[in-house]
């Protein structure tokens, strides 16, 4: 069995290290990466190292197994190369693609071909959905309304994928409608022409619910997310590897004054919290790849976190409402 490993940046280097960790040898990890330097240090540890997919030709039958770890607008070029040469599980990094159509192609190729093929979006491998159910049962929250996004130089891409994929899956739904005011700034200090997204967004969701994404440029805040409840709200608070739900409930006594009517008067109580660990991801997912059974999130799935950047960006340039049944590629790199 061998592994390749396309990209070995910040996040290819966490793959090699845990497989090395899992007790698989230099030799089975093939990488691809156009850095010499960094493929010469490779090379040493035993690792067969090479600048394209299409000088593993030879070694096609041996490799089962392929991690997309490079740049967001190669990744679908990456997977279309390792599929001709044979390999048949797939971890994609975030964001799946950069392109709908492209993803759309590859989507229908995996589909024929039965391919295994997982995103790595964060927050579904981690507790962090189950526990925001436990907490809507445990404080009787009912059903969410809205989540809110906000935070710093996260990027709407980079960081914000994941969350959009979190959303997504605590609203049970996908959007209508986007609406986006963008700052677009290039100031990736790994690559200048890889855009960078700040501003606002909002989607209305096809069930009536929301999500409203506010992030700034001009501020290093650390992510923090809102769940919105008819009578409540769960604030998510994460500091390094700590995470904390903050749980809020509107005062019952409002609520009967007021017969469950939405009103100016919402005052909200604290009445608990909950506490998870923000552990890396990459142990999961990996797990995944080598013995899931079902990708724990679908390309079809991370497709609609893409459609979502890539509404925003076409309702910025357009400056107006963007139909979600109406979202066209546009020509920007994100990662």
């Amino acid at each position: 069995m061998s592994i390749a490993i396309v990209g070995h940046g910040s996040i290819g280097s966490k793959f090699n290290k845990e497989l090395r960790e899992r007790g698989i040898p230099a030799q089975s990890i093939f990488i691809i990466d156009h850095n010499n330097d960094v493929l010469n240090i490779l090379k040493k540890d035993g690792h067969p190292c090479f600048n394209s997919i299409k000088s593993l030709e030879k070694y096609s039958e041996s490799i089962k197994f392929g991690i997309i770890a490079n740049w967001g607008p190669d990744h679908m070029k990456s997977a279309n190369e390792l599929l001709k040469l044979g390999c048949k599980r797939f971890i994609i990094e975030k964001p799946v693609s950069n392109n709908i159509e492209d993803t759309d192609q590859f989507e229908k190729i995996i589909k024929e071909k039965s391919i295994f093929a997982t995103v790595h979006h964060h927050w579904k491998y981690l507790e962090l959905i189950d526990l925001i159910k436990t907490a809507e049962l445990k404080y009787q929250l009912n059903s969410p309304v809205g989540v809110r996004l906000i935070g710093g130089a996260l990027c709407l891409s980079t960081n914000g994928v994941h969350w959009c994929d979190f959303a997504l899956e605590v609203l049970d739904s996908y959007p209508e409608s986007i609406m986006a005011d963008l700052d677009i700034d290039y100031i990736n200090p790994r690559d200048k022409t890889l855009a960078f997204i700040g501003g606002m967004c909002s989607y209305k969701m096809v069930n009536g619910s929301f999500i409203h994404v506010s992030y700034t440029n001009q501020n290093s805040q650390s992510a923090r997310a809102e769940v919105v409840y008819r009578h409540g709200l769960i604030d998510i608070c994460i500091k390094g590897k700590e995470g904390k739900l903050k749980i809020y409930r509107r005062n019952e006594e409002d609520i009967e004054r007021f017969s469950d009517k939405i009103t100016r008067h919402g005052h909200l109580d604290f009445v608990g919290e909950m506490e998870f660990v923000n552990k890396p991801t990459v142990p999961n997912v990996l797990d995944n790849l080598l013995q899931g059974e079902v990708p724990k999130v679908s390309v079809e799935r991370a497709k609609i976190s893409l459609k979502m950047i890539i509404g925003a960006i076409q309702s910025n340039k357009e400056n107006s409402r963007v139909q979600w049944d109406k979202i066209k590629d546009q020509n920007i790199r994100i990662s």
